[in-house]
């Protein structure tokens, strides 16, 4: 498991347990065990004292990622800003770069790029990407594939998950999945 954003490790499984350290933006934990809303991790990248295998805590099981598309809906709400990569601000292409790079997966900065990378599949599934733009142009918009229709930050909404819009459904140019 991955942090889908930076949070807190608490001592507790509690909101009002005293925070003892954090946990960047894709930082790797190993799960120790869940309950309820909290799981508890070992921060392996910050051994300490405590546990010479990494920082021992709890963390809000909703500020851990499993998979890239889980981690982009860590950035639910952050505005969009062209060329932006982090919460500040983010575009449509740097949110799937960001996605995978938690996870290890180096794939390009560019929606274009994305696009020549991948691999094209018929039937997308949540995880794989949709690619957007007009015919004989390069492809200038990307987003995730989800059961609800399209992750993706767009323009004067920022990052949003939502039931495919007309407007990018008639700029669909296909579908593809990015691998290791």
């Amino acid at each position: 498991m991955r942090a889908a954003r930076e949070t807190g490790i608490h001592r507790e499984p509690e909101e009002a347990s005293e925070r003892v350290t954090s946990l960047a933006f894709g930082e790797e934990v190993f799960v120790v065990e869940a309950r309820g809303e909290w799981t508890q991790v070992i921060a392996p990248d910050q051994p300490t004292h405590l546990d010479p295998a990494g920082y021992p805590g709890w963390v809000r099981t909703d500020d851990l990622a499993a998979d890239p598309l889980a981690a982009a809906r860590g950035f639910l709400g952050t505005p969009y800003v062209w060329g932006g990569l982090g919460r500040d601000g983010i575009d449509c292409s740097g949110l799937v770069h960001l996605a995978f790079r938690a996870f290890g997966v180096r794939v390009p900065r560019d929606a274009a790029d994305q696009a020549a990378a991948a691999t094209p599949v018929q039937d997308p599934r949540p995880g794989d990407l949709y690619f957007f733009g007009r015919p004989d142009e390069a492809v200038s918009h990307v987003g995730f594939v989800t059961d609800a229709g399209l992750l993706h930050a767009s323009d004067g909404v920022g990052v949003v998950e939502q039931p495919m819009p007309e407007e990018r459904r008639a700029t669909l140019l296909g579908a593809g999945r990015l691998t290791s």
